[in-house]
């Protein structure tokens, strides 16, 4: 069984300590939020062959283009990093409910159950499970790019 790296034990560890600490009446702030997408980023980028400007363009919410095998699956590691995939591999629009009280400000999360709702059923069209996360991702950032951030 591959060990995790470092990386990938302080990510689990601060989503762990940030649930842990979660309480309706606490929340993340935006720095802190910005902070977490760049461990996420760090947890997940080096596993998948995929150009930081690639990465730079769909964190401020540009998919317009062709997606290789990596950049799907690495948008699948970012979720499963956030604790919003099923053990199907299908992005959970119930799990990332769940989640946006702790991982997301204030100031994001009503636009983020918006565009969850109107995306829900994007990933229906799509087998695998990469591209089910993709291209949910994808229509939440074409439905509300200047709320969308991703690591």
């Amino acid at each position: 069984m591959k060990q995790p790296n470092t990386v990938q034990s302080l990510i689990i560890f601060m989503l762990m300590v940030l649930m842990l600490l979660s309480k309706p009446t606490i929340s993340v702030n935006m720095q802190q939020f910005l902070q977490s997408l760049d461990m996420m980023r760090n947890g997940c980028a080096p596993k998948f062959k995929v150009p930081l400007d690639i990465l730079d363009r769909i964190r401020e919410g540009d998919f317009d283009l062709e997606p290789t095998q990596d950049l799907l699956c690495y948008t699948k590691c970012i979720a499963q990093l956030a604790g919003t995939v099923t053990k199907k591999g299908e992005f959970s629009v119930p799990k990332a409910f769940a989640q946006m009280p702790i991982i997301l400000p204030p100031e994001l999360q009503e636009p983020a159950k918006t565009a969850l709702n109107h995306c829900k059923d994007a990933q229906k069209a799509y087998k695998d499970s990469c591209e089910k996360v993709y291209y949910t991702s994808k229509c939440i950032a074409d439905f509300d790019r200047a709320n969308f951030k991703f690591p």
